[in-house]
């Protein structure tokens, strides 16, 4: 297992759990190292109102462990919400 990439999938599916992604939700979650630091990179769309403005959302922290790598997940997920994320995943629904 490589580490450094085992943590950015942790990250990436921590956006996607906290908001209830599905094959069906239009939602990007991207994780990289920008040296010691990871960030996440995150997209959200209406599935219905495809006009409507992508929310984006970003964070970069260091992260030594999978408990450290999910709460920077959960913390772009939570930047998502505050943009109004219930709105949209309502009409993925």
């Amino acid at each position: 297992t490589h580490r450094p990439t085992w943590l950015a999938v942790h990250a990436e599916r921590a956006v996607s759990r906290a908001l209830g992604g599905s094959c069906s939700m239009p939602l990007a979650a991207h994780a990289t190292w920008q040296g010691d630091a990871l960030q996440v990179d995150a997209l959200l769309g209406d599935a219905v109102q495809l006009t409507r403005p992508l929310l984006k959302a970003q964070a970069t922290a260091a992260v030594a462990d999978e408990v450290a790598a999910e709460a920077l997940g959960r913390k772009v997920a939570a930047q998502l919400r505050a943009q109004g994320a219930a709105d949209y995943l309502a009409a993925s629904a």
